[in-house]
């Protein structure tokens, strides 16, 4: 790499003074791309935060991973809108769907976040995607992202889990509700999972320390679908449409720790994404926002290569 591509500040989050001393004296992020990687003052104390987190089993941070940057760009201009998405609940007919080799009987709108620190995301870079946003871990809670409840076959919380989640027909609407809910944040410990029209078996989902935000739905509209609903397209997209305007959780500027993108010797994608930010923040929020925001880009390569 020569010496004049980007420089620590694009790959890894500056400490908060750095960043505040930037927006007051109107620092653009492409003052921070011309810092030489070989200033060893900046890059040995950038390396330094990121390889201190390595020693960490959870984060402060919930990230968030996508396939392209468009879908990156859309989650900071719009927010999450949650999508309905296949999964295999505890319920006996899925295990047997599973073991035929046919997609989960039901899908759950959400969005999915992992709990997991930088050392430890270059999985989900490769399964999820390339593409990656991460948040505090307070805005998160505040917005009503919780971990899901994981369970194994043996263990005493799996029985009571799939009765109360099979109960036919509960005494009332909220009592349906409530469990259904209940179903909605609860996976297996280990199990089968439905990725790319296929059934990957005795994925270890424990791993992912999964955190999900589910919609809170009321009314007509239905919290699960069943297979048959969801090859509807028409009818899937009629509700991931309404949940733009009702259920999108929106992306504060301090939120934002860390966008990912991959690693590409032009540099054409950090400098894409950065004027995108300083676009969008600038106009909605302040400059001063939109530099910050600007300062949290990496790329993947410090992760895969690095931590």
């Amino acid at each position: 790499m020569p010496d004049t591509e980007i420089g620590c500040l694009a790959y890894s989050k500056p400490p908060s003074d750095f960043r505040d001393q930037c927006a007051r004296e109107g620092k653009e992020i492409v003052s921070a791309i011309d810092v030489n990687r070989s200033n060893d003052s900046v890059c040995s104390s950038a390396r330094s935060n990121l390889k201190d987190m390595a020693d960490n089993i959870s984060s402060n941070v919930l990230f968030h991973f996508t396939s392209s940057i468009k879908y990156l760009r859309n989650i900071l201009e719009y927010g999450f809108q949650p999508r309905y998405c296949l999964e295999y609940s505890l319920d006996k007919d899925d295990r047997d769907a599973a073991r035929q080799k046919r997609p989960p009987l039901r899908a759950i709108p959400m969005v999915c976040f992992c709990d997991l620190p930088l050392s430890l995301i270059k999985r989900h870079l490769k399964e999820y995607g390339p593409f990656g946003i991460g948040l505090d871990k307070t805005w998160g809670t505040r917005n009503g992202v919780a971990p899901v409840i994981y369970t194994h076959s043996r263990a005493m919380t799996r029985p009571s889990l799939s009765r109360l989640t099979a109960i036919p027909s509960p005494s009332t609407a909220e009592v349906s509700r409530d469990l259904n809910y209940l179903a909605a944040y609860t996976k297996p410990f280990q199990g089968p999972a439905w990725r790319r029209g296929r059934v990957r078996h005795r994925v270890r989902f424990y791993d992912e320390r999964e955190w999900r935000y589910v919609p809170a739905i009321h009314g007509t509209h239905p919290l699960f679908l069943n297979h048959t609903e969801f090859e509807n397209k028409a009818r899937r997209d009629a509700l991931h449409e309404q949940f733009k305007g009702k259920h999108a959780l929106a992306v504060t500027p301090e939120a934002i720790q860390y966008l990912i993108i991959p690693y590409d010797k032009t540099e054409r994608g950090v400098l894409e994404l950065h004027d995108f930010v300083m676009r969008l923040y600038t106009k909605r929020n302040s400059r001063k926002d939109a530099v910050l925001v600007a300062t949290t880009i990496m790329t993947d390569d410090i992760i895969t290569q690095d931590i």
